[in-house]
């Protein structure tokens, strides 16, 4: 029996474009229908992924025979929209964000919780091998302990630099490029070093765009690490980088060029590990794992049938990240720096 799922906004039809090809790698899943805020937006990708547009979102998460969701919305209505998927008994997975607040991550968790259903956050960046190498080597103990941070994640959208028109819909979005590009740099600073103390955070534009578009945070943590995360819609051919300075070494991995991938593979990229034992590591490239991590959208569709995924990300990494994200707009908005206590 093939699980049957739809899609709840095509908001980032970039991330809706890369959902619906990793679901078509399962023979056992069926795209039933797609639904968006805008008709015009739903009935667009629902005609390109060759399913029906359903205009009434009660309606279609009534359907008894629905299982899930893939919701890809704005970030301020994803909060909205996995609280009504999860109250009409649908397993949901999400695009990053779980909500913009802490208060509305709660109220999300309590409605999951309650409802009892799988819900997953498709944090993606994790599964790249250059992060899951990061990992294993701060875990391992070679570079000591981890004294500063640094991830960057940008691109050119805003000016056309993906070769698509960018979507009105980024341009107008109240949350900008930190809510975007910059949630990934946010989790994987959560994930290698857990919950920071504080964030001063600033965000520009470059263009004509209500949220930010450039922009930086800063976060320090309890023991004195201090972590940077920058992000950008406005740089031109900008190689994602992550660094990871420590006591007895230092991590670095980066794009070779500044083409944007969703999964940056082992052929894009240089990794470079210097420790106190050896200046230059002699196979860097030996520290990737042979294969990218599984899709999170896979991992979801197995949880479904009972497979056991302890690394399947969920509302405590969603809440993390909510938080993280209410302090640096504070932070950026008051032009102070914001301790997540605060919060």
């Amino acid at each position: 029996m093939k699980r049957k799922v739809c899609l709840l906004s095509c908001w980032n039809h970039f991330h809706a474009q890369s959902f619906v090809r990793e679901l078509a790698d399962l023979p056992d899943v069926e795209i039933v229908a797609v639904w968006d805020d805008e008709a015009y937006r739903g009935k667009k990708y629902a005609e390109e992924f060759g399913v029906p547009f359903e205009p009434d979102l009660e309606a279609l998460l009534a359907r008894p025979d629905l299982d899930g969701v893939v919701i890809d919305t704005a970030p301020e209505l994803a909060a909205s929209l996995i609280i009504k998927a999860a109250q009409a008994g649908k397993h949901v997975m999400a695009d990053q964000v779980l909500a913009m607040s802490r208060k509305e991550a709660l109220i999300a968790k309590e409605a999951i919780e309650k409802a009892g259903i799988i819900f997953a956050l498709d944090m993606s960046l994790k599964r790249w091998p250059i992060h899951l190498a990061a990992k294993q080597v701060l875990e391992s103990g070679r570079i000591g302990s981890v004294t500063s941070l640094r991830v960057r994640n940008a691109h050119s959208g805003a000016l056309g630099g993906l070769g698509q028109q960018w979507p009105p819909q980024f341009r107008q979005s109240t949350y900008g490029v930190f809510a975007d590009l910059g949630a990934h740099c946010l989790y994987l600073m959560l994930w290698l070093l857990g919950m920071p103390l504080a964030v001063t955070a600033i965000g520009t534009r470059r263009t004509e765009t209500i949220g930010e578009d450039n922009a930086a945070s800063i976060f320090e943590f309890e023991n004195g690490t201090i972590a940077i995360c920058d992000t950008s819609h406005v740089a031109n051919n900008s190689p994602f980088s992550m660094e990871m300075y420590g006591t007895r070494g230092s991590f670095r991995a980066n794009g070779m060029n500044g083409v944007h991938h969703k999964l940056l593979k082992q052929e894009d990229v240089t990794v470079h590990l210097f420790t106190q034992e050896q200046q230059t590591h002699p196979n860097p490239m030996s520290l990737l794992p042979p294969m990218p991590g599984e899709p999170s959208i896979h991992r979801w569709i197995k949880a479904m049938d009972g497979e056991v995924y302890p690394a399947l990300n969920g509302t405590q990494e969603g809440i993390a990240l909510a938080i993280l994200l209410e302090g640096l707009y504070l932070s950026a908005r008051t032009g102070t720096k914001v301790t997540f206590d605060e919060i």
